[in-house]
């Protein structure tokens, strides 16, 4: 089966998609969580799969020391942030990223990895521990209890859960150290979010993943 996340689908969904998801409360706060969480640090920093660039915009502000470094398979991605953000962009796929071995301290894969299956998956997750060096940081997020529709609209593949993505990370080198979930909701975002951790009303709709290469 060919792999649906085709270059003219993403320059597609880049063009078209930003307005919306630029208001989507889980997508601002995901990208906020991982930018907070890198203020401060400094080297060198591998995005695969830079879609609309919000992260990278957060990290010119709030992390200038770091060497920003993105790719992704949509030209219209890469055309985009190489004109309004300070990086280095490239167009080009997480199954042969085009760096060298141990070259990066911090790789970063937000909602990347459901759109690969399971003859994919594993080339993607070598690659991304390849570039890395050891003890290098990755940070992941993946979509969780996903709908069919959902799923399908958004050419995901693969579906997680918070321990088949625990284990897929483990498999290939990876030690969590941390992680946080987030809820979809559209209005009154922060007080739902507070109380459904609290009293278990929901299930999450995503995970962010903070580890260390082995």
């Amino acid at each position: 089966m060919l792999n649906p996340n085709t270059k003219k689908f993403w320059d597609k969904r880049i063009r078209e998609g930003r307005n919306n998801l630029y208001k989507s409360p889980i997508f601002i706060n995901k990208n906020d969580i991982v930018a907070n969480h890198l203020r401060g640090h400094v080297g060198r920093l591998l995005d695969v799969g830079i879609g609309y660039g919000l992260l990278e915009k957060l990290l010119v502000q709030k992390t200038p020391k770091l060497e920003i470094f993105g790719i992704d398979i949509s030209t219209e991605a890469i055309e985009k942030a190489r004109s309004e953000i300070r990086g280095n962009f490239f167009v080009a796929s997480v199954c042969k990223i085009p760096f060298a071995n141990n070259l990066f301290n911090f790789v970063i894969a937000l909602d990347l990895l459901e759109h690969f299956g399971e003859a994919e998956l594993p080339k993607v997750m070598c690659e991304i521990n390849r570039v890395l060096i050891k003890k290098g940081t990755f940070i992941i997020s993946v979509p969780l209890n996903e709908s069919g529709k959902d799923k399908r609209a958004n050419r995901h593949l693969t579906s997680f859960t918070e321990s088949s993505i625990a284990v897929l990370l483990k498999k290939y080198g990876f030690d969590i150290k941390k992680t946080i979930t987030l809820y979809a909701f559209k209005r009154w975002y922060l007080i739902k979010t507070l109380t459904a951790k609290l009293f278990k009303l929901k299930t999450p709709n995503l995970i962010i993943i903070f580890c260390k290469k082995k």
